[in-house]
């Protein structure tokens, strides 16, 4: 989930199919490592709207490549990667009408959109637009309406729901947002797929066992579990700790006692860390008794 590359269009009017600037961003380990901007001339006439919007002219693009041979020009650079826009009700549909216009075999790609991530995981926001969830986590939207600053935004906005949310894989993505990402091939395409958001399960609601064993570790303390598991399920996971006398949480307080961090090694030695980590550390250097168990630990413990 780390690795996805966010991209943006500009158009010289009302149509889809017209693209007259693309960015593109691309994401490594949760780190920005390159970019593309590029002036595609859409060999379409261009709206006065439209050049409020994004300042592009006629005269801007007269040099500029086609979207076909732009495209074919990065194929291989974008093949089979993860490919996530803001809007990609209008990105989306804008690269497929631009395919379709002059014919291209797509490369394959799987498509995902932060505007409908945000609304999903950032519940209560009065604006899902990419300005206001920029001013919301203080990132400098520099040049809206230019396809590279609009890329970076998304960019920035995608990794900051990957590392706030734990979304380790698409798996994970689906299970807390209930959407699955679209399809772009050269058999098909599908936008992404948002399906009723099912109740998230409360850890907290789950019975506590009165006759455990009180010299178990776990019994009368507070557990939060982090990171993906390999052998349970946080469900499974918390009901074992409760059976133990133990009060699993949904997320991090002062009365929090234990971690249970899956994926340790790759987390703490490789320092791929969570808001949630950095939040627990914080805690201990600050003097809380916190501790840090892996789940092969954790599984010892109980």
């Amino acid at each position: 989930m780390k690795n996805f590359i966010a991209f943006d269009f500009e158009t010289a009017n009302s149509s889809r199919h017209s693209i007259c600037s693309v960015g593109m961003v691309f994401v490594k380990d949760g780190k920005i490592v390159d970019s593309i901007y590029q002036l595609i001339n859409p060999e379409e006439e261009f709206d006065e709207f439209n050049i409020g919007i994004n300042n592009i002219t006629p005269n801007n693009v007269k040099d500029a490549p086609t979207f076909n041979v732009f495209y074919n020009s990065i194929k291989d650079k974008i093949d089979n990667q993860l490919m996530v826009a803001h809007y990609l009700a209008f990105d989306g549909y804008a690269l497929r009408d631009n395919l379709s216009k002059y014919q291209i075999q797509p490369c394959n790609n799987q498509l995902l959109c932060t505007y409908q991530l945000s609304k999903r995981l950032l519940i209560g926001q009065s604006s899902y637009s990419i300005k206001s969830l920029c001013q919301y986590y203080g990132i400098d939207l520099y040049n809206h309406h230019h396809a590279l600053a609009d890329a970076r935004a998304c960019a920035e906005l995608m990794s900051k729901l990957i590392e706030e949310n734990e979304l380790e894989d698409l798996e994970s993505l689906f299970e807390k947002t209930r959407i699955r990402p679209g399809i772009l091939s050269p058999e098909k395409f599908r936008s992404s797929l948002v399906s009723k958001k099912k109740q998230k399960f409360d850890l907290s609601e789950i019975e506590v066992s009165e006759d455990a064993d009180t010299t178990n570790p776990f019994f009368n303390k507070n557990i939060v579990f982090t990171g993906k598991l390999n052998v349970f399920t946080r469900k499974e996971a918390a009901q074992l700790v409760a059976a133990k006398g133990g009060k699993p949480q949904n997320g991090i307080t002062k009365e929090t006692n234990f971690i249970i961090l899956g994926n340790f090694d790759d987390v703490m030695i490789k320092g791929n860390k969570s808001s949630k980590l950095e939040k627990a550390e914080k805690m201990i250097r600050e003097g809380k008794e916190l501790e840090i168990v892996s789940e092969e630990d954790f599984m010892k413990m109980l």
